[in-house]
């Protein structure tokens, strides 16, 4: 296997091909031996040696803004006939997950904290027609 190396990209894989699919390429890429395992852009290569790249943790702030992005995507599962049988035809019978969701994403847009986060899970709609 070749792996195909971007100086310009911090040294990482951007390609792997089998040894005989491999193509010519411009300065300042290059071609390097490989073993199997590696992948693309999971990758570096540095001082001749592949290293797996592990992307910084998220800061408190992206994380706030991970937050407020989530909460706005089901801000429509708060308004509050989506979920009245009486007032919407169909409705949206597991509002309580939505809002539990919101609940516990919310935590993390007001106290936000730096670091991996372990995002709760999205209820999938559950629509009832009356």
């Amino acid at each position: 296997m070749k792996a195909l190396i971007s100086p310009a990209q911090n040294n990482f894989v951007v390609q792997v091909e089998p040894d005989d699919q491999t193509f010519e390429i411009g300065l300042p890429l290059f071609w390097e031996d490989c073993p199997d395992n590696i992948i693309a852009y999971q990758y570096q290569y540095i001082d001749g040696q592949y290293v797996a790249y592990i992307p910084p943790a998220p800061t408190a702030e992206e994380n706030k803004q991970t937050a407020t992005q989530l909460l706005q995507a089901t801000d429509w599962t708060t308004i509050a006939d989506v979920g009245n049988p009486q007032l919407s035809n169909p409705y949206l019978a597991n509002q309580a997950e939505f809002i539990a969701y919101r609940n516990a994403v919310r935590q993390y847009a007001v106290y936000p904290q730096a670091g991996n986060i372990d995002w709760p899970t999205i209820p999938v709609e559950n629509w009832v027609k009356v």
